[in-house]
């Protein structure tokens, strides 16, 4: 995708998540119900999408469009994806850590992503080829080496059919790293995670599984702030990926090793088993 399209589209996705954030900032929760096991979704989820999505359909007709809430509509090979609330839970709760999170996939590969952190005022953003900033000041990731001196983010524990795998896997992640690393933290959302990572909060992030919602934005934005994006088993990330592993440079060779405890389980690609 020409570099001229990329910034033209730079700005409608900035004006989209202006309006979501709005939104978000002016509405209160007057719903919530349950999507199955411990996920939920409330009325400022599905606004939010229908909000986002009506404004993109109308500013790039010929793009399509993936939602969380709302599923596929339009052009499968260059399409915005959105998270209208990432981190719904802590949102319903009234815990700041959430996200608007919106990505465009272009031939399968994540190029753009803006993500605003509504209650803490903060947006980050990058285009392919461009850096990775929050608000108006570039951001890298950390220069952190050893491991022990490392800041690591957890995705949250099963939510849906995948309890009794996710849940057993998530308490051994939790148990190795935190042997190693100086901290180990769940903030309860990926967009979040991956973020703090671009921006040197966080050291490393594992998301188990590797929903394009949660992860296109993110992961275009740690990769132009210098982090490595990968799968449980090292290859490069793409959207068929089974997880989401950000980590600054410096800890790649130190982290990766163990992650192995997710082999012989849905979160390690097949082909590498």
């Amino acid at each position: 995708m020409p570099q001229s399209d990329l910034k033209a589209l730079l700005s409608v996705a900035h004006h989209a998540v202006d309006a979501a954030v709005d939104y978000v900032l002016s509405q209160p929760v007057t719903g919530i119900r349950s999507k199955g096991g411990r996920e939920i979704v409330t009325d400022i989820d599905e606004a939010v999408e229908h909000l986002v999505r009506d404004r993109l359909l109308r500013d790039t007709p010929d793009l399509g469009f993936l939602g969380e809430e709302t599923g596929a509509t339009g052009d499968s090979a260059t399409y915005w994806v959105l998270d209208p609330v990432d981190g719904t839970t802590n949102f319903s709760h009234g815990l700041p850590l959430n996200a608007v999170a919106l990505g465009l996939i272009h031939d399968e590969q994540p190029v753009l992503g803006v993500i605003a952190l509504p209650f803490l005022g903060r947006r980050y953003w990058a285009a392919r080829g461009h850096g990775a900033y929050r608000d108006h000041t570039q951001i890298t990731v950390s220069e952190t080496t050893d491991i022990s001196r490392a800041l690591v983010a957890l995705s949250s524990y099963g939510g849906w059919a995948d309890f009794p795998v996710r849940d057993l896997l998530s308490a051994e992640l939790d148990r190795v790293l935190s042997a190693r690393a100086q901290g180990v933290r769940r903030l309860g959302a990926t967009a979040v995670d991956l973020v703090f990572v671009a921006e040197g909060a966080l050291d490393v992030s594992v998301t188990l599984g590797n929903r394009p919602w949660d992860t296109a934005a993110g992961t275009v934005i740690a990769r132009e702030a210098g982090a490595v994006v990968v799968d449980s088993d090292g290859s490069p990330h793409t959207l068929r990926s089974k997880c989401t592993v950000a980590v600054t440079p410096g800890l790649r060779d130190a982290v990766l090793p163990l992650l192995a405890v997710a082999r012989h389980t849905p979160y390690w690609p097949a082909a590498a088993d």
